[in-house]
């Protein structure tokens, strides 16, 4: 019986989970339960355009969450439209309008601005592709996300040079 009991256990973590996502600081408890079990989790930046910071977490070798800040002329609902975000634009609004998110995906307004780009606003997003899917962890979690890079060093790092 206790053969049976332990070839049934689910996997484990055996990764720290970070406390920042994409160098921004979050509490690991919010971005713990849209991680997996594994070995190995890793970051992996990609910053292939000026004015766009995108990061994934990868375990095992597949991309978990990805998550990246983008300087729009759209409104939020425009890019909530966007397919990539994992949201849609008839998802759950927060009632200030700056947080629409969904079981995979939240999208948030920064409270950021840029001289060089007084049209623009600057958005954050992050998206889920594989695990758990929870529409009210997301919100926590972009919630937390996006004010993190409202911060005045990480505003300052995607302003133009």
């Amino acid at each position: 019986m206790g053969l049976l009991v332990a070839g049934c256990s689910s996997p484990a973590k055996e990764y720290a989970t970070p406390s920042s996502l994409c160098d921004v600081a979050v509490p690991s408890d919010l971005l713990d339960p849209f991680l997996p079990a594994g070995k190995k989790l890793s970051s992996v930046p990609k910053n292939d355009v000026q004015g766009v910071t995108r990061c994934r977490l990868v375990v095992d070798g597949k991309t978990v969450v990805s998550a990246s800040t983008e300087w729009y002329e759209k409104t939020l609902r425009e890019v909530a439209g966007a397919p990539y975000n994992e949201v849609e634009v008839d998802s759950s609004t927060t009632p200030d309008k700056r947080y629409i998110y969904a079981a995979k995906g939240g999208i948030g307004l920064v409270d950021c601005q840029d001289p060089k780009r007084p049209d623009q606003r600057l958005v954050a997003s992050v998206r889920v592709t594989r695990g758990t899917e929870d529409e009210t962890r997301m919100k926590k979690l972009i919630t937390a996300f996006t004010e993190g890079v409202a911060g005045p060093a990480e505003c300052a790092r995607r302003r133009l040079g």
